[in-house]
């Protein structure tokens, strides 16, 4: 294939990072987000946020330096970019610093960030800018860098140098169809660059470049514009040495994407890319050949249909995630009522001593048992027998009953007298055995009496 990348100009020496990246964070609907490669697990940081006049802020733009710091920016969409400002997340899942994403200058129409991301450590962040003003026309472009604290000072200002990215420490830009490099000597954020890479030979305009942390990939993000509509997007890959040398032609390919794509993020190791298309946000397996279109290593997985800014990174998902809900705890114990005429209900059952000779006249007066009450209220006893003892069918038939109340758990006694049934069929009895129920609250206990 015609190579993406014609002409290599110089190279600098780039530091491999070790981390290990494991999740993707990214902008969804104005809010933020954070899911893992494959889209197992994802967690929202933040929603728009409510301002002091009533407007929601959106968040616009989301970067994870190496080391899973993460930094997004929002601003009042109706509003101009100087009242931006930015939160910080930390690899543990703690909200930390909040500040202004500020500008220099006293530009009419400041526009920012056009490309944002922070340094490996994750303390200073870049985001590029084109601020503009009227009659006369003016138009200046550039790169701002700042550190990430809640300071109100100026950031730094980089003439010319568009649309920046981090690797390390250095801003890596373009100009034209140019990509530069920060040189590794440079005062801190000064403008000493040398350019790296021409892209003319694509045919597009380049916007943004990543470059993986161990130095072995970068991902182009090339464009065109008609009548102010993004009409083309492609995002090439493109193996490097990570030294002072020209690309190595083991990769140069274009990613497969649906229609326009953008917002390229490369993991440290260079093995997953990200990017945005008409499906949404994806993640994918990086090449390994200068096949083109390139071969994914992995299939791409939609992690967000409507995601964009994709920043991969080393943050741990799961230290973002909610704890898991506590178990309930186990019912307390019923407390006890107290006071005249309150019940309870047991929590053992109740007895009684049958008396040595149950006739059928002592229960026509009210024969007395002595009974074991488990706690205060209501005791009753009842006798029935089968209903055939009394030439019926169907239930067993109540004969006589008694009640009592104990005021406390112990011995109390009970009177069982026979009811209207037991009298008229007292003849009928004699002889029979009568099941004797002795009941407090849900709980009884049953004894057999024989009536004589």
């Amino acid at each position: 294939m015609k190579r993406i990348v014609l002409l290599c100009l110089s190279f600098l020496l780039l530091i491999a990072s070790a981390a290990h990246a494991a999740s993707v964070a990214y902008i969804a609907d104005g809010e933020v987000w954070l899911a893992s490669l494959d889209g197992s697990q994802r967690v929202r940081l933040a929603e728009p946020v409510l301002n002091s006049s009533g407007v929601l802020e959106k968040w616009n733009a989301v970067a994870q330096a190496d080391n899973g710091r993460i930094v997004a920016t929002r601003n009042d969409p109706a509003k101009i970019s100087s009242l931006s400002s930015f939160q910080v997340w930390e690899a543990n899942g703690l909200k930390t610093i909040q500040g202004p994403l500020n500008r220099t200058g006293s530009y009419a129409l400041p526009v920012y960030p056009l490309g944002f991301d922070v340094t490996a450590d994750g303390s200073v962040m870049v985001y590029g800018f084109s601020n503009s003003s009227c009659c006369p026309y003016t138009l200046e472009t550039g790169t701002y860098a700042r550190p990430v604290t809640n300071s109100v000072l100026e950031p730094i200002r980089i003439g010319g140098q568009e649309d920046p990215t981090l690797f390390g420490a250095r801003v890596v830009a373009h100009t034209g169809s140019t990509v530069n490099v920060q040189n590794a000597n440079a005062s801190t954020y000064g403008s000493a660059f040398t350019g790296w890479l021409d892209t003319s030979g694509s045919g597009l305009d380049i916007r943004r470049t990543d470059v993986a942390a161990n130095g072995a990939l970068i991902a182009l993000e090339l464009e065109e514009w008609t009548s102010g509509t993004q009409t083309t997007g492609k995002i090439a890959l493109v193996a490097t040495q990570g030294v002072d040398q020209g690309p190595t032609g083991a990769v140069d390919c274009y990613v497969p994407a649906n229609g326009v794509a953008v917002d390229a993020s490369l993991s440290q190791d260079a093995t997953r890319v990200a990017w945005s298309d008409a499906d949404g946000l994806k993640v994918a397996g990086t090449p390994t050949t200068a096949a083109d279109p390139c071969v994914l290593t992995s299939a791409p997985v939609v992690i967000a249909p409507n995601g964009k800014s994709a920043s991969i990174g080393a943050a741990n998902v799961a230290s973002f995630l909610p704890p898991p809900p506590a178990p309930p705890a186990p019912p307390a114990p019923p407390t006890p009522p107290s006071g005249p005429g309150t019940t309870t209900t047991p929590t053992a059952a109740p007895t009684a001593t049958v008396p040595t000779k149950v006739t059928r006249a002592a229960l026509t007066k009210g024969l007395a048992f002595k009974v074991q009450a488990v706690a205060a209220g209501k005791v009753t006893l009842t006798a029935t027998v089968p209903a055939k003892a009394l030439g019926k069918k169907g239930k067993p038939i109540v004969i006589a009953t008694g009640s009592g109340t104990a005021k406390a758990a112990g011995a109390l006694s009970i009177k069982l007298k026979l009811n209207a049934t037991g009298r008229k069929q007292s003849k009928r009895l004699k002889g029979k055995k009568a099941t004797l129920r002795v009941a407090q609250g849900t709980r009884s206990t049953t004894k057999t009496i024989t009536l004589r």
